[in-house]
C-alpha cells in the first residue's frame, strides 16, 4: 500500500495519475459513458482497487442503496474461483466500486426472489450465467420493473439489457480453424441443451460447416456425458476415441470441455496435435499442450454489463439492449494439419 493511501483518502487526481489519463476520462468511465476504451477503462479499474477509492459522493438516484445484487445459478465450484466466471465477477466488483457500491451476492434456487431483491436491498441485479431457473428468474424481475442485466445469457423474446460473447461466431471460427487446417474428420464435443450459449457455439460450428461442404455424421457430434462430473470432456472423448474411424481433430464447446478430452487423449496414449488436434472456447487457463482456442473479453464482458446496469438505475438509457462481445481465434500449440497416417 502506498503512503498517501495510509495517510489520506485517495481522489480521483491520484487514480487518474495512477491510470495514466486525464481526470476527465477516470470521471467518463465511473459515469459509465462512452469515450472511454476497454484498455483504458480496464486501467482505471485496476488503479481504484489499487488505490482503494471511493466517491464522495453518487448520482442521486442510487443514493438510497449503496449495493448492486449479483445472482448466479448454484455451480460445481463458488462462483469466484470459477475460471471463467471469476474474471467476469471480478470487473464487476471493480466497476461497482468506481461508482461507489458494493456487491451483494446470492445464489438462485427453484426461480424465488432473492430476500435481498425482495427487500429492496439492491438498487439492480445482474444476473449471470443462463440456465432454465435464470431464466425464469430474470423474466419475473423484468415484470417487476427491476433494473436488470443479464450476463453470458440472452432469453428469446425478453427484452432486457443483455451481455454476451459472440459465440456463434466464434463457433464458427473455431471450426473453419480446424477446416483451414485440412482436417475433414472433425468432431464436436457438445455442451447440456439448457445452456445457449454453449448451443450457440454449435450452431456456429455446423453454420462454418455447411459452408464449406463438410459432412459432420451423427458419431462425431458427440452428446454431453458429464452431467454432475467435474471433469467434463473426458467421457466424451473416450466415447470419440473408441470409434472405429476416430476423427482427427475435434472441438470443444469450451475450455473446460477440452482439457477433459486433454486427459483421455493422453491416457490412451496419443499426443496432441500429432495424432489429433483439439480446439477449445473461453481462453481460460494454462494446458499441456498449450490449449488452441476461442478468446473471450470476459473482464470487458463485466465493466460493460456494470455500466449497463448504471445507466438503468440512473435512467440514462432509453431501451433495452443486447451488447454482442467480438470473440477470436487464439492459435496455440494443441491445432496442426493431420498426419498422413491420420
Amino acid at each position: 500500500m502506498s503512503v498517501h493511501q495510509n495517510s489520506r483518502r485517495s481522489t480521483i487526481r491520484d487514480v487518474a495519475a495512477e491510470a495514466k489519463v486525464s481526470i476527465s476520462t477516470v470521471s467518463l468511465f465511473m459515469r459509465g459513458l462512452a469515450g472511454v476504451s476497454t484498455d483504458t477503462g480496464q486501467r482505471i479499474a485496476a488503479a481504484i482497487e489499487k488505490l482503494n477509492y471511493s466517491p464522495r459522493r453518487r448520482l442521486e438516484p442510487i443514493q438510497a442503496h449503496r449495493f448492486f445484487g449479483m445472482l448466479i445459478e448454484q455451480l460445481p465450484l463458488p462462483a469466484f474461483s470459477d475460471i471463467f466466471y471469476g474474471e467476469i465477477i471480478r470487473a464487476l466488483e471493480a466497476q461497482a466500486k468506481a461508482y461507489g457500491c458494493g456487491l451483494l451476492f446470492s445464489i438462485v434456487a427453484d426461480s424465488q426472489i432473492p430476500r435481498m431483491v425482495a427487500d429492496h436491498q439492491v438498487s439492480g441485479v445482474l444476473i449471470l450465467g443462463g440456465s432454465p431457473t435464470n431464466d425464469a428468474l430474470a423474466a419475473e424481475l423484468a415484470r417487476r420493473g427491476t433494473p436488470l442485466v443479464l450476463v453470458d445469457n440472452y432469453v428469446p423474446g425478453l427484452q432486457v439489457d443483455c451481455v454476451v460473447p459472440d459465440n456463434e461466431g466464434g463457433g464458427a471460427l473455431a471450426l473453419q480453424h480446424l477446416i483451414d487446417l485440412g482436417h475433414r474428420r472433425i468432431a464436436i464435443i457438445e455442451g447440456p441443451p439448457k445452456y445457449k450459449t454453449l448451443t450457440d457455439r454449435l450452431r456456429g460450428a455446423l453454420r462454418a460447416a455447411q459452408a464449406n461442404g463438410l459432412h459432420i455424421p451423427a458419431e462425431y457430434r458427440q452428446e454431453s456425458l458429464s452431467k454432475g462430473r467435474s471433469n467434463k470432456g473426458y467421457l466424451e472423448m473416450k466415447q470419440l476415441l473408441s470409434l472405429a474411424k476416430p476423427p482427427t481433430a475435434v472441438f470443444a464447446i469450451s475450455d473446460k470441455t477440452a482439457f477433459g478430452a486433454l486427459e483421455a487423449i493422453k491416457e490412451a496414449g496419443l499426443k496432441v496435435p500429432d495424432d489429433i488436434s483439439i480446439i477449445g472456447f473461453d481462453d481460460v487457463a494454462d494446458a499441456t499442450p498449450p490449449l488452441t482456442t476461442i478468446h473471450v473479453p470476459k473482464y470487458q464482458m463485466g465493466i460493460l454489463a456494470m455500466q449497463q446496469l448504471f445507466k438503468q438505475v440512473n435512467q440514462e438509457r432509453e431501451m433495452p439492449v443486447r451488447s454482442l462481445i467480438y470473440t477470436s481465434l487464439v492459435v496455440r500449440q494443441s491445432t496442426a494439419p493431420p498426419s498422413a497416417r491420420g
